[in-house]
């Protein structure tokens, strides 16, 4: 699934356009996990350097690893992440 969206962080006749997919983590080629690893490692590394440590390397999940990835990117590359996990919760 691919879906075309922009991002208004300019211009209004300059937005850079968005392009989501969705992969299950098994799909993911090695190159993909090291654009992700940089993305976060981008994102959390201004809150603190302990935040980025576990992207280090090509690692791309902090704890538990998603099994669906929404995934955008724009012309620089990951603009965006969406991770899904399922949690079975036993009651009684």
């Amino acid at each position: 699934m691919n879906i075309v969206a922009s991002r208004a962080t300019e211009a209004p006749s300059a937005r850079t356009q968005v392009h989501w997919s969705v992969r299950w983590e098994s799909e993911l080629r090695l190159t993909e996990h090291a654009e992700l690893a940089e993305f976060f490692r981008k994102s959390y590394g201004p809150t603190g350097a302990f935040n980025a440590q576990p992207f280090e390397g090509n690692r791309s999940w902090a704890g538990a690893r998603p099994e669906v990835r929404v995934i955008g990117r724009d012309a620089h590359g990951v603009a965006a992440h969406v991770g899904l996990l399922r949690r079975f919760i036993k009651i009684g």
